[in-house]
């Protein structure tokens, strides 16, 4: 199930990104069960919750919050431009998280593509 979740939270992450080909309509759908599955995500995994876990399911909160109120508040730019520069913050921060992630499950095989010479 957990797998499954991970495919989903990754899926639904890329779609949310591709909102020039999806269009906005599609990003704010991609956007809701991203926040949704985080929140399943962060459930499950409860007991590993830190300081910067909390740091990131909150700045994901905060981004799925300003891309709502930056399309009730149109005539404010400023609250799009928020938006952005905290959805920047989220994709540097998930990027992080997924290699720590895939770091401490698979400790040998960053070294064996080191060596590999990849």
């Amino acid at each position: 199930m957990k797998k499954a979740l991970n495919v989903l939270l990754m899926t639904t992450f890329v779609v949310t990104l591709l909102v020039p080909l999806t269009g906005v309509v599609v990003h704010k759908m991609a956007s809701l069960l991203f926040l949704l599955l985080c929140l399943v995500h962060t459930g499950l995994h409860w007991r590993a919750l830190n300081a910067r876990r909390v740091t990131v399911l909150g700045l994901v909160l905060a981004s799925f919050l300003t891309g709502l109120f930056g399309l009730i508040w149109e005539e404010i730019p400023m609250v799009l431009g928020l938006h952005k520069v905290i959805s920047i913050a989220v994709v540097f921060f998930l990027a992080i998280h997924i290699f720590v992630f895939t770091c401490k499950r698979c400790p040998g095989s960053r070294k064996k593509q080191m060596a590999k010479g990849g």
